[in-house]
């Protein structure tokens, strides 16, 4: 019995060195040292912190405290995607609508995306509805494109307005309405 009560102890000692250890990373990052940053992240990335994992990815993208190398980013975002953080998911969806550290591709973009959007993720929704506007990677469809962006304007994604706009003003009537209950659907499947 006591030995499990010092296992215990010991997993909870290791817990707070490692949230102690983020949150080292993360003030050095605040502070603009970003290479101790990176240094301190990557370790805890390598030992499964999925929150570490994001940061290196991010810092990989623009090159801030590492050299940018777009497949390293890709790398760590894919990591922590495992986690189902959304928002490495969406990065994800970035990197291939781009063909940023990979081939560019819109349907793995929109693959991501809607993991991403599915946990009530907003950008990624715009994103969507975005993809939708302009026929990349799925039939052109101007009711999904207002539907998706309208979800995350409402949100608050002020881009989202410009694609609603658009969509909008290449409607019917009918279209329109078809397209605002869309949107009360997404909104209480998606918006969390």
């Amino acid at each position: 019995m006591l030995f499990r009560y010092i296992i215990i102890i010991a997993l909870l000692g290791l817990s707070l060195n490692v949230n102690a250890d983020f949150q080292s990373a993360g003030d050095a990052y605040k502070r603009g040292d970003y290479e101790t940053a990176a240094k301190e992240f990557l370790p805890l990335a390598e030992n499964g912190d999925h929150r570490a994992m994001y940061a290196l990815g991010s810092m990989y993208s623009v090159g801030r405290g590492v050299k940018q190398d777009f497949q390293e980013a890709f790398k760590w975002f894919q990591r922590a995607a495992r986690y189902g953080r959304p928002d490495a998911e969406y990065k994800l969806g970035i990197m291939y609508a781009q063909g940023f550290g990979v081939e560019q591709d819109y349907r793995h973009a929109l693959s991501w995306w809607g993991k991403s959007a599915k946990k009530g993720y907003p950008l990624a929704q715009n994103k969507i509805g975005q993809m939708y506007l302009e026929g990349k990677g799925v039939p052109q469809s101007n009711v999904k494109a207002y539907a998706w962006s309208a979800m995350a304007y409402e949100q608050g994604v002020e881009d989202a307005k410009l694609i609603v706009n658009v969509a909008k003003n290449n409607m019917t009537a009918d279209e329109l309405k078809e397209a605002e209950d869309m949107t009360l659907q997404l909104k209480s499947e998606y918006v969390k």
